[in-house]
């Protein structure tokens, strides 16, 4: 099942800025897809644009539309990528 997205045509690589959330997606996979920013580690961008919605990183729900932030600094891509590196082992709930 193909999930929907809705793409900013303007954009480098036509990347997303929303993505609907499927039956076993998580952070890491969405964030690692060509059309959001193919690298899963930048997998907090996604967290940081949608606390308002996603309570605990490791539990999104199917039909969540998540905002896709494209225009990220190189700084914040940078610090999200420093932080799922060093998040360290984890388990459902922390």
């Amino acid at each position: 099942m193909a999930a929907a997205a809705s793409r900013n045509a303007g954009a480098a690589g036509d990347k997303v800025t929303s993505y609907s959330v499927v039956r076993g997606d998580h952070l890491w996979g969405i964030s690692g897809k060509d059309e959001v920013y193919g690298d899963s580690y930048q997998w907090p961008l996604i967290y940081k644009t949608n606390r308002s919605q996603i309570k605990d990183a490791d539990l999104i729900y199917p039909g969540q539309v998540l905002d896709i932030d494209q225009n990220a600094s190189d700084a914040e891509i940078n610090a999200a990528i420093r932080h799922a590196k060093t998040r360290g082992a984890w388990s459902v709930g922390d």
